[in-house]
């Protein structure tokens, strides 16, 4: 798969998280009436997907521990942003820090408030350092 599909998959693992965040609905009850026309790569979306529905408890925490948010008082689409970059980093070990960033940089500025890239990318910045 090239860049612009997996790119194009990240958006689409952000969508899913962002709706799994908003309705309580389960992953798989929303990925049953999700569609996408455009190609992506959907093996690393299933992936993704399966990995943030078994560890998505860890991924709270991480954000949690190591920084100074609570999730519960962040908006839906930055804490779907977060919530994957930190998937990529801690369960991804192909996936270079500086890729993480960006994605995550460039998904905030599609779909999130005007300053909210600057708030992604510092947390990203400062989470990733972390190991785990």
């Amino acid at each position: 798969m090239n860049n612009k599909q997996r790119s194009l998959a990240r958006e689409n693992i952000v969508k899913i998280l962002y709706q799994q965040d908003i309705s309580g609905d389960t992953f798989v009850y929303i990925l049953k009436y999700f569609i996408e026309k455009r190609k992506y790569d959907e093996i690393y979306f299933l992936e993704m997907i399966d990995a943030l529905d078994n560890n998505l408890l860890k991924i709270d925490k991480f954000i949690e521990s190591k920084s100074d948010i609570k999730l519960k008082y962040t908006a839906s689409i930055d804490k779907a942003i977060l919530r994957l970059s930190i998937c990529e980093h801690l369960y991804k070990s192909d996936i270079p820090r500086k890729v993480i960033i960006d994605e995550g940089i460039n998904i905030a500025k599609k779909f999130s408030s005007e300053k909210s890239f600057k708030f992604i990318n510092k947390m990203l910045d400062n989470l990733i350092e972390c190991k785990s």
